[in-house]
């Protein structure tokens, strides 16, 4: 997993204490959490950087996002980041490349760089797959709380907790593994 450093300061930002609101003291409170699990000290996630050459792919992207319904009042820098970060990646190496981004724009803008993009209901549903202790009820409750912070678009959440069961038969998860 990689995290460019237009994310990071975005994440570090919210971390700041001192919102007005619940919901403001909630986000600072987990983005708290992802400044300390992800970029502090030995689990610091890698940082790529961007090169010359992704800095008009860059624009385009941001450009694509603009052009989405409800995208014009957004930067969409660290999206635009991500998708250019991962497109180089896979075209240079082949490696499979996957988003991991709640923000639908991000999806539809990825899927045009062959980027497949999962959101945090579909993690959440791989690792209740993987792990039979954690039950679907338990991925709706953490999920719910997640939106408060990040929240896919309305039309990809889940409806209830039925969609956090695992559907594995014989050891394959045909939606797992069909991921992306």
């Amino acid at each position: 997993m990689r995290v460019p450093r237009t994310i990071e300061r975005e994440i570090r930002r919210h971390a700041r204490p001192g919102g007005s609101t619940a919901h403001e003291q909630r986000k600072a409170t987990a983005a708290t959490a992802i400044v300390a699990a992800f970029f502090l000290g030995k689990s610091r996630f890698p940082q790529p950087e961007l090169i010359a050459e992704d800095l008009p792919v860059v624009d385009r992207i941001r450009e694509a996002l603009k052009n989405l319904p409800g995208g014009m009042d957004k930067a969409h820098g660290g999206e635009a980041e991500l998708i250019a970060l991962a497109s180089r990646e896979q075209k240079t190496t082949g490696a499979r490349q996957v988003l991991l981004s709640n923000d639908g724009g991000a999806s539809v803008v990825a899927a045009l760089y062959q980027i497949p993009t999962r959101h945090a209901a579909d993690v959440l549903a791989e690792f209740a797959c993987a792990d039979p202790e954690l039950s679907p009820a338990e991925c709706m409750t953490l999920f719910t709380s997640a939106c408060e912070v990040s929240a896919p678009p309305t039309v990809a959440r889940p409806a209830d907790a039925s969609a956090f069961a695992c559907s594995s038969a014989d050891g394959v998860c045909t939606p797992c593994d069909n991921a992306g």
